[in-house]
Formats: structure tokens, C-alpha cells, sequence
């Protein structure tokens, strides 16, 4: 693993997107720390950020730009973290890239700091990402695995781990499309990559080109290398869903691709959550906790008590 104090040390570095819920402000807080020269952009003003600045107002190191962009903050830095959603075209990152100033993304920017010596393991998809995530979190911490989560997990910031991880630790990883794209750049896909689903969705965001997300997404596995494993979802929840598995074959991915059954051997396990959906997620995070060597007991005990994550088909009360 890199020395990420000696790394950031007198950096000057741009985070362009602080927002309210609470990565942008774990990522500013952690460079702050580190000793890096930090410059925060973010469309929204002093007052609308006021909660996020709270935490940060110590920091003798960190510069604002609030309210809007500044072309100027875009052409004398060393590095630049992006919030996942700032859009394709933003001028902003196209100013940066012409000035050749490395742009990235918190969860990315871990991967290559943590380097090798550290497991990541990373879930996308349209649908089950999140609820997969961290059921295998749950099992792999079950087993007793020193393990950690990172990526899109709401209001956690992934780069402050480097101060946490070991040599041989696991980081289960949520991977969104948006946060994939900089793996692409990076060329970097996690060792062990598991790809839920695939639907017609953030079309908004790609302007209705649906290959393009599809292309996001496939990040996830692009870069694996021989020996590297790729569990994939059926898909198959209508008669015309995407065929997401001859999809990915097509590109040719160099890992091992794996195909879950989703019926779970329903007779010894029993989930305590509701819908079909919940076997095809459970099967998923299985099957990626066995190929990391969980056994099957630790695996049915965890998957039977998984609960869910909040306000997901979650159970408030009973009435008569």
C-alpha cells in the first residue's frame, strides 16, 4: 500500500462536489488531515452547505468556491475528485483533462492507493447492488474476515480506509455507473466483481443511449485479469430483459464467469425476507462468499437473519 499521508502531503487538490450527505464531507476532511492544499467547488451556497462546512471549519487548509464552478479552480491543481453524478460534458472536467490534471473518484482512488495487498470486491447493477453489498459484508464479517465497506454506501466517504485497511483485508464494494466510469479510466476492475442485473434506467443522465451505461457498467469487469472471478445475474425477470449474461461474454472478459442458480435450495434456506427477488440477491452474495471460502453453514445462518437494509420492504408493524 502506497503511504497515503507522504502521497497527499502538499498536494494541491480540487474535490468538486462536497454536498450534504456526507462522502464529499469524509473525503475534504481526510485530505484535510493528510496535510494536501484543498480546494471544495460545489453549485450550492455557504448556507445551503452549512451543515457540511460544520465539520470541516478546523481546517486551516481548505479553500472554498461556493455557489458555482470556477473555470480558474480548473487549471493549477495536481489531482481532482469528482463527485460520481457531475455530468459527462461538464466544461469544468474538460478544462481539467486539457490542462492535464488527473481527474478520479474517492472509491477509485482507494482501489489504487490500497493496491493489491487489499481485496476489493465490487457489486453493480441496475437493481439488488446495495442489498447485495451488504449481505456479503454481513456473511464475510460473519466468518470472521477482516472486511469493509466502501463506495456507494450512503453518507460513508471510501478514502479515508487507507487510514484502517491491512495487508489482506477485504472492501466489499457498492459500484454505481457513475463511479465505474473512473475504474474505466483507471483501468481498473475489482478481482472479484459480481454484476446483479441490467434495465433501461438513468437515461436522463445518458441522454437515452442505453449502450453507454451498459458500457459503464461493464467496468466492473473489463479490467480483471486470468484468475480473476465475474458472478453474474440471470436477468431473466422479463421475456424481453436484457441478456445481460451473452452480453458480457461478448466483450470477452478474461475472469472466470460464474452463473448462480437463484432458487437457493429454498428447502434448507429460509429467508425471513419477502419477494423472489430477495433468493436472486441472496444467491448472488452466496455464491461470491464461496468463492472466497465461506462455508455453507456460515453462509444459510447468515443469509436466514439477514434483516434487510432500512426502508426496503422493511416490516414497521403489524396491526390485528
Amino acid at each position: 500500500m502506497i503511504d497515503y499521508q507522504k502521497y497527499f502531503k502538499n498536494k494541491k487538490v480540487l474535490v468538486m462536489g462536497l454536498g450534504l450527505l456526507g462522502r464529499g464531507i469524509g473525503v475534504t476532511k481526510f485530505l484535510a488531515e493528510s496535510g494536501a492544499k484543498v480546494t471544495v467547488t460545489d453549485l450550492k451556497t455557504k448556507e445551503e452547505l452549512k451543515t457540511a462546512l460544520k465539520p470541516l471549519a478546523k481546517f486551516k487548509n481548505i479553500t472554498y468556491r461556493l455557489g458555482g464552478h470556477n473555470l480558474q479552480d480548473f487549471k493549477n491543481q495536481d489531482l481532482i475528485i469528482r463527485a460520481a453524478n457531475v455530468p459527462i460534458d461538464s466544461p469544468y472536467l474538460k478544462e481539467a483533462k486539457k490542462n492535464k490534471i488527473p481527474v478520479t473518484q474517492d472509491a477509485t482512488l482507494f482501489a489504487q492507493l490500497a493496491g493489491e495487498e487489499v481485496k476489493i470486491i465490487g457489486v453493480t447493477g441496475t437493481r439488488g447492488k446495495s442489498t447485495v453489498t451488504h449481505l456479503l459484508y454481513e456473511i464475510l464479517k460473519n466468518d470472521k474476515r477482516r472486511v469493509w465497506l466502501g463506495g456507494n454506501v450512503r453518507g460513508t466517504a471510501t478514502l479515508p480506509l487507507l487510514k484502517k485497511v491491512k495487508s489482506g483485508d477485504l472492501v466489499v464494494m457498492e459500484l454505481d455507473s457513475w463511479q465505474l466510469q473512473s475504474f474505466g479510466e483507471a483501468k481498473l476492475s475489482p478481482s472479484l466483481a459480481i454484476f446483479t442485473s441490467f434495465m433501461n434506467d438513468h437515461q436522463n443522465y445518458y441522454k437515452n443511449n442505453l449502450e453507454r451505461y451498459f458500457q459503464d457498467k461493464a467496468n466492473i469487469f473489463k479490467h480483471q485479469k486470468a484468475g480473476d472471478t465475474l458472478i453474474v445475474g440471470k436477468n431473466d425477470f422479463s421475456p424481453d430483459s436484457f441478456k445481460l449474461v451473452d452480453e458480457i461474454k461478448k466483450l470477452k472478459p478474461k475472469s472466470k464467469i460464474i452463473v448462480p442458480s437463484y432458487k437457493l435450495k429454498a428447502i434448507s434456506y429460509k429467508l425471513s425476507l419477502p419477494g423472489k427477488h430477495r433468493e436472486y440477491n441472496a444467491a448472488l452474495a452466496s455464491a461470491a462468499a464461496k468463492a472466497l471460502g465461506v462455508s455453507e453453514v456460515v453462509i444459510k445462518r447468515t443469509v436466514n437473519n439477514f434483516k434487510g437494509l432500512p426502508g426496503r420492504l422493511e416490516l414497521i408493524k403489524s396491526i390485528r
